[in-house]
């Protein structure tokens, strides 16, 4: 077997360790607290980032502005969080958790799988992100994955 094929397997195997990781984080904190992951991370970030616009959360998570508007009507819907309409600028909207927000993250909300990921990724060294990087973007193309905006969702599990 030459050496490319030893790599196979390998890459294989940890990939699948990454992604069954993420799925059984998300389904925990779903269990746990009733929100997806995705959910949850967005409630930390607007309870970190007070009066942050829809842009920048969307920037801040790696999702499409849409899909983060969407996220944000249900968690306004469960009065977890709430949306101020800028009075010089009616486009412009700044977010803040609620009270109630505020409670159900102190009362022992698990972290968000996303953040663990990103987390994780922010302790690698530039060139070992380039190389990532790099390698994952020849897979997906060797993947002839059609759907070039499916980066732009979060994995929701469960829901």
């Amino acid at each position: 077997m030459d050496e490319r094929n030893e790599h196979i397997p390998v890459i294989a195997k940890k990939l699948r360790i990454i992604l069954k990781g993420v799925q059984a984080h998300s389904k925990n904190v779903e269990k746990t607290c009733g929100l997806s992951s995705a959910k949850l991370w967005m409630l930390r970030e607007v309870d970190g980032t007070p009066g942050i616009k829809v842009s920048k959360l969307a920037a801040a998570l790696s999702i499409h502005p849409s899909t983060c508007s969407n996220m944000l009507d249900k968690l306004e819907k469960n009065q977890l969080v709430s949306r101020d309409r800028s009075k010089t600028d009616q486009r412009s909207v700044h977010l803040y958790v609620t009270e109630e927000g505020r409670q159900f993250l102190v009362n022992n909300a698990p972290k968000p799988t996303q953040g663990k990921l990103s987390n994780a990724l922010a302790q690698l060294s530039p060139t070992q992100l380039t190389e990532l990087e790099s390698g994952l973007d020849a897979l997906v193309q060797a993947l002839h994955f059609s759907n070039d905006q499916a980066g732009e969702t979060p994995i929701v599990i469960g829901e």
